[in-house]
């Protein structure tokens, strides 16, 4: 059970790099809308995804104590 829960721990520090990555992306206006838009989304994505490992995380550490 360690391991699945390190394994999402690392898995969520690549999404919220990924995240931070995107955004700095935006910052830098995007000259097309799909590039603007295929950020967003990613962005969005990688969100949904932190909040169920967030969620996976919680329910592994209550079935360990």
């Amino acid at each position: 059970m360690n391991q699945e829960i390190n394994n999402l721990i690392e898995t969520k520090l690549q999404w919220e790099s990924d995240i931070k990555m995107f955004k700095e992306f935006l910052k830098n206006e995007p000259k097309t809308f799909e590039g603007r838009y295929g950020a967003k989304e990613y962005i969005s994505m990688a969100e949904n995804r932190i909040y169920d490992i967030n969620k996976k995380l919680k329910e592994l550490r209550k079935s360990i104590i």
